[in-house]
């Protein structure tokens, strides 16, 4: 017992020591986790914070709202600053951790644009953030002056009078290298005044002080109702600038900034008219008055149409008609409502015609009384009056009914026949029917196909292929004449034949061939004389000494050589019992080796003798290959005949649809063409009719149908095509050309040339064999029949003008022609294309057709507006 409890005691005493060892190592680490938390807690509960910062960049009007540890809630409702404008520029978000403190920053920058450089305060003001609403702190700063664009309002005077119109300019002044595009239309009030569109805007270019500076100008017209002091309201417009780039390298862009431009805001002075005279409507500008009457002689019951036209600039909508007017009794007045017809685009410069038709009941002279217009003038500064003139109509009685024609019945007793009624005494004779006016005829049965004109390459080729023929014709003549005239023809004969000679004596051997060598032997001497040009009859070989020195001979041992064989040809010919040495024809063989005789030159065919001139060679230089077009039609889906069936039904509209399908299968079917044109008209759908009309005439000018489509729909349309003008009526030009479609002429054009060629062809004949009279005559009578052709298809085709080309296309009607082909842009220099209007159809673009015209002038307009002639 006394032994166990010391070790009881021991082992509880080790036992709390380690536990107090323990629990003192455990406080350090226990003080250092309750640190880390108080640290997180710190750092999550960091306080938010907005506030304005210049932002890191060269430009000093950029700035930068900070959003820390919060981000905005919508977009940031800035203070407003009395002539500051902020644009946004971009938004951007990041996260940054130092020293274990995790901070989120929402950035969005602005750019600040003042109208005067100088100190910039941004008053404190609150924002909506994800933490609820926060201040943000003043911020001072410096404001930079937008010196890059201005605009304002100019007027052309600054005192008006009430109802005067006069000028106002709206330009933009913005330098070049920082303009990108207009971002918007001018937005202006133009109250009190009334005011027309503002026009297209107009750029220039100036250079202020060595800067490049770009003047967009705009300009209306307006006048004031009221008169006094008026300060016009300012107008507005966004403008795209270029403000440096964004990447880099290739994928660099630009930036572009949208800044809205206020203008000034200009005072004008609106002064009262001075008091009235009698008669005043209310009428401020310049103005006439004119008067017409027709007819001023008429018989009683005919109408008198008496208008009044007022022209002129000034306040058209105070102005609400035209005088009335005094007419004697005697007189039954229709006077229908007055016509109003502005200036395309002009509210303030207009026409105002009334028409006063005058039925005379009784005969006599009568007068019109002059029609006075009283208007304020604000150039002159006082009232004008304009005034008709005084008109006189005679109005004639009728003249007396026809008396009746004496009868065999009439002229019989009158006790035998009642007296007849005095209105059957007098009978009135109805006056003979008018021609009908023109409406559209039946439709043309069958289908056809024209001739498509040929291109300008292709025609001139086909014009000058004969020609070109020709020449080579002339050269081969040349040729074989220059090879018949050669001097030096016999001697290469002679040399051909003397190989043939020396190889039969070689086989001409032993006593069975004496004579045969002999005569071969006469044969060689007769050669050699002539290959050496020797002219006498019987050479010796002495002559051959003669010749050795001659530029024929070649050289001393050559001469030497043959005068050897020669000799040695005499003696086998005229000596006893000689016989040729073995070796001879060896040595003669040799020798003719040697003989050179010069060769033909093809170059001696352009001497003058052998009736070829140099330059008629260089012309093949000019030589075009033809090219041969070929054509395919598919067949139609519906024939011509089902669409003639809908026409006389009075579907007008389906056989329209039909007959422009066939067309558009066959663009070259006249008749197709022809007949839509009647049904286009059926519908009154003139313009399209008119141009359709033209198309059939110039595929098919012969066709009187077709002749008579193309008045009516022109005269309706109310335009003719320019180069078709002349033949409605046709003059001796235009008669001569509608006797066929303008492919054809080129073809007689064609045709001509060739029989030119032809006929040159068959003289070249007789110049160089024997001529004969009777070929000279046909051929100077066929030039002339090609030379009469070739004038009339010429005169025809420029009859014919743009519209013979297969590119030709017709504005059906009126449209505008632009610089390029886009109706967005509004700077561009634009033109009215009338109705009618040729041109030739080129490269196209989205809907849009670049035309070319005679002039040269070149544009484009949409596709919708022409119709094509040939395609």
């Amino acid at each position: 017992m006394s032994v166990i409890l010391p070790q009881v005691r021991s082992h509880f005493v080790r036992s709390l020591r380690r536990r107090e060892t323990a629990s003192r190592a455990a406080g350090p680490r226990r003080w250092l986790a309750c640190l880390l938390v108080a640290i997180a807690c710190l750092t999550t509960a960091r306080a938010q914070s907005v506030r304005w910062e210049a932002a890191d960049s060269d430009d000093p009007s950029a700035l930068q709202l900070i959003f820390e540890n919060c981000a905005p809630e919508g977009d940031p409702q800035l203070p407003t600053i009395e002539g500051v404008t902020f644009s946004l520029l971009g938004r951007s978000e990041q996260t940054s951790i130092v020293n274990l403190s995790m901070t989120r920053t929402t950035v969005i920058s602005y750019r600040a644009r003042a109208q005067r450089s100088g100190p910039l305060r941004i008053p404190a003001f609150s924002v909506q953030t994800n933490k609820g609403t926060i201040r943000v702190p003043a911020f001072n700063s410096a404001a930079v002056a937008e010196s890059n664009i201005t605009s304002r309002i100019e007027l052309s005077a600054p005192s008006v009078w009430a109802g005067e119109v006069f000028s106002l300019t709206y330009v933009l002044d913005v330098s070049r290298r920082a303009f990108n595009q207009l971002g918007s239309n001018i937005e202006w009030d133009a109250a009190p005044l009334v005011v027309e569109d503002w026009s297209k805007f107009e750029p220039s270019e100036a250079q202020v002080g060595g800067e490049t500076r770009l003047r967009i100008s705009s300009r209306t017209r307006g006048y004031a109702k009221a008169p006094g002091a008026v300060t016009l309201h300012a107008a507005n417009q966004l403008v795209n600038l270029q403000s440096g780039s964004i990447g880099f390298g290739l994928f660099q862009t630009p930036r572009i900034e949208q800044l809205a431009v206020t203008s000034n805001q200009p005072p004008l002075l609106v002064r009262a008219l001075p008091s009235p005279p009698p008669g005043f409507s209310g009428a401020v500008g310049q103005f006439k008055l004119s008067s017409k009457v027709i007819p001023t002689n008429a018989t009683v019951g005919e109408p008198i149409t008496w208008t009044i036209e007022l022209t002129g600039t000034g306040n058209w909508p105070e102005i609400a008609g035209l005088p009335q007017r005094s007419v004697s009794k005697d007189f039954n007045v229709v006077q229908p409502q007055a016509r109003r017809t502005p200036a395309e685009g002009k509210l303030f410069d207009s026409t105002l015609t009334e028409d006063v038709v005058l039925v005379p009941t009784r005969a006599g002279s009568y007068t019109l009384e002059p029609v006075s217009f009283v208007y304020f003038d604000p150039a002159l500064g006082r009232y004008q009056t304009v005034s008709t003139p005084r008109q006189t109509v005679a109005i004639a009685a009728p003249p007396p009914p026809p008396a009746p024609t004496a009868t065999p019945e009439s002229a019989a007793p009158a006790k035998t026949e009642p007296a007849p009624k005095a209105e059957a005494a007098t009978p009135r004779i109805p006056p003979p029917p008018t021609t009908p006016l023109g409406i559209p005829r039946d439709p043309l049965p069958g289908e056809t196909t024209a001739m498509v004109p040929l291109s300008a390459p292709v025609l001139i080729s086909l014009v000058i292929l004969p020609f070109a023929l020709l020449l080579f014709f002339w050269a081969w003549l040349a040729v074989r004449r220059a090879q018949m005239t050669d001097r030096e023809r016999h001697r290469r004969a002679a040399k051909e034949r003397l190989t043939a000679t020396l190889g039969a004596l070689r086989t001409a051997r032993g006593p069975a061939g004496t004579a045969v060598r002999a005569q071969l032997l006469l044969q060689w001497q007769h050669d050699t004389a002539i290959l050496w040009q020797i002219r006498h009859a019987a050479p010796s070989a002495a002559v051959f000494a003669g010749q050795s020195g001659s530029r024929t001979s070649g050289n001393d041992g050559v001469g030497a050589t043959w005068c050897a064989l020669w000799e040695a040809a005499d003696r086998a010919l005229y000596s006893p019992n000689a016989e040729l040495p073995v070796e001879w024809v060896d040595r003669a063989e040799a020798a003719l080796a040697e003989k050179r005789v010069p060769g033909f030159r093809v170059y001696t065919a352009l001497l003058p003798r052998n009736l070829l001139p140099f330059v008629a060679v260089l012309a093949l230089c000019c030589v075009l290959a033809p090219r041969v077009v070929a054509e395919t039609a598919t067949a139609p889906t519906m024939n011509a005949a089902e669409a003639a069936q809908a026409y006389r039904r009075g579907e007008f509209d389906a056989a329209a649809k039909a007959w422009a399908e066939l067309l558009a299968r066959n663009p070259t079917d006249a008749i197709a063409r022809h007949n839509l044109s009647l049904a286009l008209a059926q519908q009154d759908r003139w313009g399209e009719a008119a141009a359709h009309a033209a198309g059939a005439f110039v595929q098919r000018p012969r066709s009187e149908p077709v002749q008579w489509q193309l008045a009516l729909t022109a005269g309706k349309a109310g335009y003719i095509p320019a180069p078709l003008a002349g033949f409605l009526p046709a003059g001796p030009v235009q008669a001569l050309a509608r006797l066929a479609s303008p492919g054809a002429w080129q073809m007689i054009l064609a045709a001509a040339a060739a029989l030119f060629a032809a006929a040159i062809a068959v003289l070249l004949i007789g110049a160089y064999h024997r001529s004969s009279r009777r070929r000279i005559w046909a051929s100077v009578m066929v030039m002339g029949l090609a030379l009469v052709l070739a004038l009339a298809a010429l005169a025809s085709l420029r009859a014919f003008g743009p519209t013979a080309d297969r590119r030709a296309v017709i504005a059906w009607r009126t449209g505008t022609l632009r610089s390029i082909p886009t109706e967005a842009d509004t700077t561009q220099k634009t033109t009215p294309l009338p109705a009618g209007s040729v041109g030739l159809a080129g490269q196209t673009f989205l809907g849009w057709v670049q035309l070319t015209f005679d002039n040269g002038q070149t544009g484009w307009v949409r596709q919708d507006d022409l119709i094509a002639l040939w395609k």
